[in-house]
């Protein structure tokens, strides 16, 4: 039976201009390069067993991203990482590798909320005003919300405020930070640009950063897992 491996991982520096599709491919070759078995689908047209948990928009850093890999047979999640570590190109970090359950549900299914920081550099925001933003966007139950994607010219029609769970600002040092927590799931997707766009901020932030992902576990798998002694928190 195929190992499932989670790897928490961090995408920054030159990865983050890195596409999703690229992001995929760069992973394939990384797990080929370092020697692991990566398992890969039938048919035709195989292509390897992965999932990204959630794709971050270009330019965007993650911190504590999240990918599933299927590996045909098993291998110490120890050695993994050490493998992967000294085979990924620059920009990209193994931060752990654990063996999840096979049964548990995709990633992607599971993903509820990503955090972000909005990092401005001291002078190029002003904290009070951004303050007073939250403090009205949060005010409002519903915010109507109309914006064209890609080249395709596909335009999206939502409610913003149904993807916004928390906002909050910060002063670190140099830097005004503005904090967000936003939805991530199916049909309910949060975004900073979007979010940014209905504070009224027009400053372009020099760094925008995925800080972590929420993903729920499903406690009846991982207590099985549990009592067969091959998975512990």
């Amino acid at each position: 039976m195929p190992q499932r491996l989670r790897i928490t991982f961090s995408k920054g520096g030159p990865a983050r201009y890195i596409a999703h599709l690229d992001v995929m491919r760069t992973w394939e070759r990384t797990i080929r390069r370092a020697r692991l078995p990566l398992a890969y689908t039938q048919g035709f047209s195989p292509h390897a067993r992965m999932a990204l948990a959630a794709p971050l928009p270009v330019g965007i850093s993650g911190e504590r991203e999240l990918i599933d890999v299927w590996m045909s047979e098993p291998v110490e999640p120890a050695q993994a990482h050490a493998r992967l570590e000294a085979a990924l190109p620059p920009g990209l970090g193994v931060l752990a590798v654990e063996e999840v359950p096979e049964q548990l549900p995709s990633l992607q299914s599971s993903l509820r909320s990503g955090s972000y920081e909005v990092r401005f550099q001291n002078g190029g925001m002003d904290a009070a005003w951004l303050r007073g933003q939250v403090r009205e966007l949060l005010a409002l139950e519903t915010l109507d919300w109309e914006e064209t994607r890609g080249e395709s010219g596909k335009v999206r029609r939502y409610d913003l405020r149904a993807t916004v769970i928390d906002l909050g600002v910060q002063e670190d040092g140099q830097q005004v930070v503005l904090e967000m927590q936003l939805t991530l799931e199916g049909g309910k997707t949060g975004r900073p640009a979007s979010v940014l766009a209905a504070l009224g901020v027009e400053a372009e932030p020099p760094e925008v950063v995925r800080t972590a992902l929420v993903v729920e576990r499903v406690q009846i798998a991982m207590q099985a897992w549990r009592e067969r002694g091959r998975y512990e928190d």
